[in-house]
This record gives C-alpha cells, sequence and structure tokens, in this order.
C-alpha cells in the first residue's frame, strides 16, 4: 500500500502540471477566438462569413503542406533556412513538368525537386557537421543563384520564367487545394505519428544519447525526415505554382522569410499539446495565422510593414508561451 501511495504522490504532481497546461492552452484558444468575434464587429461583420472563411482556410493550405514537412526536420533539430529558395526551384520545376505533361506532371515536378533538394541538403548537413541553421544559409544562397541564373537564361533566349497562364490553375483554387488537405492530413499522421521514420524523428529530437542507446542511428533517422520533409514541401510546391501561376526567383536572402510563417506554426502546435496532436495543430496554427493576416488587412493594416511587425511580435509571444515549463531550447 506504501508503494502504491508513494507511486500515485509521484504521479500526481505530473497529472496536475499537465492539466494545468492543458487548461492554459484551453483559455488561449477561447481568447483566440474571442479576438476573432471582436475582429469581426470592428470589419462590419464582414470576418466571420462563409466566403472570407474560404478564402482564410484556402490562403492556409500551402502554408500548412509547408509546415507539415518543418516538423520532420525541426523536430529531429534540422533546422534548415533554405525552405523558401527550396519552394521557389520546386515551384518552377513543378511549372515547366506541368506545361508538357499536365497536373502529374505539375505534382511529381514538385515532388521530385523538394525531395531531391532537401536530400542534397541532407546529405550536406550531416557529412559537413556544420550547424544546419548556417548551412542552410549557405544553401539558401545558392539556390537563390540558381533561380537567378535560370531567370536570365529564359530572359536572354527571348522567353521568361515558366508561367502557367491560364492552364493548371485549378489545384491552387477552392474547393480543390482545400481538399487536398485531407488526404494530406492523413499522411503527414500515419507517417509522423504511426511510423518508424516519425518515431525516430521524435526520438532523435528528444535525447540523441537514449536513442543512440535504443539502436536507432540518429544520422538516418535526421536523413529519412528530410526526405519526408521534402515530400511535403515538394506537395506545397506544386499547388503554390498552381495558385500564382508564375513564380520569380529571389536573392539576398530574400527567401529566407518564408520560412517565418510556418515556424510560427509549428510553435503554436508546440503550444497546444495539451490540446491537439502536433500534425492537427499545424493546421489549426497555419489557419490562425491566415485568419490573422486577412483580419489585418480589412481592418486597413499595411502589408510587408506593420503586418510583418504583428507576426514577428507573434513569434515572441508563442515562442514564450511554448517554452513554458521547458529546460534549454527551443529545436
Amino acid at each position: 500500500m506504501d508503494r502504491k501511495a508513494h507511486a500515485v504522490g509521484d504521479a500526481n504532481p505530473m497529472f496536475q502540471r499537465f492539466g494545468k497546461r492543458r487548461t492554459q492552452q484551453i483559455l488561449v484558444l477561447a481568447g483566440l477566438l474571442l479576438v476573432f468575434v471582436i475582429i469581426h464587429l470592428a470589419t462590419g461583420s464582414r470576418f466571420l462569413t462563409r466566403r472570407n472563411l474560404g478564402i482564410i482556410v484556402s490562403h492556409a493550405v500551402i502554408p500548412t503542406f509547408i509546415t507539415w514537412g518543418l516538423i520532420f526536420s525541426f523536430t529531429s533539430g534540422m533546422i534548415d533556412l533554405s525552405i523558401g529558395a527550396i519552394v521557389v526551384l520546386a515551384s518552377n520545376l513543378a511549372g515547366i513538368l506541368g506545361l508538357k505533361f499536365g497536373y502529374a506532371g505539375l505534382i511529381v515536378g514538385g515532388l521530385a525537386a523538394g525531395v531531391a533538394l532537401q536530400a542534397l541538403n541532407g546529405f550536406v548537413f550531416l557529412k559537413t557537421k556544420i550547424p544546419p541553421w548556417v548551412a542552410g544559409l549557405g544553401m539558401a544562397m545558392i539556390y537563390e543563384s540558381i533561380g537567378a541564373f535560370y531567370s536570365n537564361m529564359a530572359v536572354r533566349s527571348g522567353g521568361m520564367v515558366v508561367s502557367l497562364g491560364s492552364q493548371l490553375r485549378s489545384l491552387g483554387q477552392l474547393p480543390y487545394n482545400v481538399l487536398m488537405l485531407v488526404p494530406g492530413l492523413i499522411a503527414v499522421y500515419i507517417l509522423f505519428c504511426r511510423t518508424s521514420i516519425g518515431l525516430n524523428v521524435r526520438a532523435v529530437g528528444s535525447d540523441i544519447r537514449v536513442t543512440k542507446e535504443m539502436g536507432i542511428d540518429p544520422n538516418r533517422a535526421k536523413f529519412l525526415g528530410m526526405l519526408v520533409c521534402g515530400l511535403f514541401i515538394g506537395l506545397g510546391s506544386a499547388i503554390n505554382q498552381s495558385y500564382v501561376g508564375q513564380l520569380l526567383p529571389r536573392t539576398g536572402l530574400t527567401t529566407v522569410s518564408t520560412i517565418f510563417q510556418p515556424l510560427t506554426a509549428v510553435l503554436i502546435a508546440s503550444s497546444m499539446a495539451a490540446i491537439f496532436n502536433v500534425v492537427v495543430g499545424v493546421v489549426i496554427g497555419t489557419i490562425s495565422l491566415s485568419a490573422l493576416f486577412n483580419a489585418l488587412t480589412l481592418l486597413g493594416v499595411p502589408s510587408g510593414t506593420w503586418q510583418e511587425v504583428v507576426l514577428g511580435m507573434l513569434v515572441i509571444a508563442v515562442t514564450i508561451v511554448s517554452m513554458r515549463g521547458e529546460e534549454g531550447v527551443v529545436k
């Protein structure tokens, strides 16, 4: 009896902390919903309309796929800042193959580029042993240069960067882009929560020493995680190309800013871990961010300046919430 009482006594603080954390997260979520109701009233009842909600969810699709990819790399500590540059190259390859082979080429082109570039990144990160975020900046500059070279070559030959025009645009539009979320959610949940790939990635991110004692090769786990990351980034790139029609290359590390919204969504998902599975939390995070930017636009807040300030403040606030009770740094 004493042992049982002692065990229950040890467990109670853990359950109390978990219950307190869940209550805090429910209150935060309720507060967010209240803010959206207030915004709806402040915008003359234009925010929570059926049409506007459809736009919000539609704009969240591409960031959702990219963020799903990020949880496989970021969880294992592979913080890759070249994601934005990869999206640009993968989108353009998706467009090139799409114009030749239709929607099949669009999707295969995005997937092939996403996986290939993430595989290259994984090889560089693991072989050089350079901190991934540093190596990622270097790879971003290389990928941006490749995009710029392709653009210049296209212009010199009398053409232009691949443009879909009015072709192959359905995948990036309602309702088809939103419908893509269903198989995407199922696939990422199975891979992240029900396969050895996801288990090993989470194990590496938790404690690499224990991971080695379990017989798991950390480098192999990280590399496979980056390959899966490439799959979802590639699919997001294909949808992105279908949505924008033409994506111009960017230089000067301007593609790095692409990572901030998915990173914020990852942090939001982590901060709600006591309520939702991280895979579902990502969807809630990206939709919440899409709703936030939509609301700021309706309120007349200029994009590119004050909207970015709000995003930066949100990154700090969500990081503080997600780190509560954690020792060390967020990976």
